[in-house]
């Protein structure tokens, strides 16, 4: 149990973010967590899997994700904070992905000049982040899934955030929706125009064999470490690790695409 972080209990509730299913709670060692609950509703039966599996994937690429851990709410705390007795989503207690709180950040769509390269302090990890899209299927890297935690030079250290959608089928992926074929269809991204924007596209192509060279056997490892209790079966759980083998070996042709349908965008205009 103190292996996966439980020991931390939840004391006092801080505030509901937007979408409603998230929440800022302040644990017992005094930082602040954002808390992804496990089966908010059916719509979004897999969205703790995929945030914790994403995560544990992106610590072991080194990348920029949030530092998280799995945490228990009991029954007693969600019964005296009324924002958490929704009528609409399920917060019940159980073990729940937490990440922690940054505070002084912004996400990426608030900034009303989108940042220079030279204002971005881990610049280096820009197109890292997004070759790892590609690999877990991430469809929802919009402009508010960047978190941009201010410095005090001024310049921004960028972090990873919100990875309930990713692998094929999002929040409702089956072994059905994982072993389909496919096809490069990830929709447009403004996010990733602004990385090529101030990128070139060897700095994306460069990352893709530290990722073909993680061994198979840390990624069943991952996919064996989630929670019982969030109910994956083993067909589940043995479709998603043959996904992330299978697209991994493939990421050279994805990328290709990937680099084609941002690089020959129109208003792409190179920032040197």
């Amino acid at each position: 149990m103190e292996s996966m972080g439980l020991l931390k209990y939840p004391v006092k509730f801080v505030q509901t973010l937007r979408g409603g299913t998230a929440h800022v709670i302040l644990f017992n060692d005094g930082k602040k967590y954002v808390v992804k609950w496990n089966g908010t509703t059916r719509k979004r039966a897999k969205e703790a899997v995929n945030e914790f599996v994403a995560a544990q994937l992106a610590t072991l690429l080194a990348l920029p994700v949030v530092p998280f851990e799995l945490v228990y709410i009991p029954d007693e705390f969600i019964k005296k904070n009324p924002e958490l007795q929704s009528k609409i989503y399920k917060f019940r207690p159980g073990c729940q992905y937490a990440c922690l709180f940054i505070e002084n950040s912004i996400v990426l769509k608030e900034l009303e000049t989108l940042p220079s390269k030279t204002e971005v302090k881990n610049q280096d990890m820009l197109a890292a982040m997004a070759v790892f899209d590609q690999w877990v299927y991430n469809s929802d890297r919009t402009m508010s899934n960047w978190l941009l935690e201010r410095l005090s030079d001024g310049s921004y250290y960028f972090h990873m955030i919100d990875h309930g959608k990713c692998f094929p089928g999002g929040y409702k992926w089956s072994p059905k929706t994982l072993r389909q074929k496919q096809k490069y269809n990830m929709k447009y991204q403004e996010s990733y125009q602004w990385i090529f924007s101030i990128l070139n596209k060897e700095d994306f192509t460069s990352y893709v064999e530290k990722i073909i060279s993680i061994p198979n056997k840390l990624i069943y490892e991952v996919i064996q470490s989630i929670p019982e209790e969030w109910a994956v079966s083993k067909k589940e759980s043995e479709a998603l690790y043959y996904f992330l083998v299978n697209h991994k070996n493939s990421l050279p042709k994805v990328i290709d695409k990937f680099i084609k349908k941002y690089n020959n965008n129109s208003s792409n205009k190179k920032k040197r």
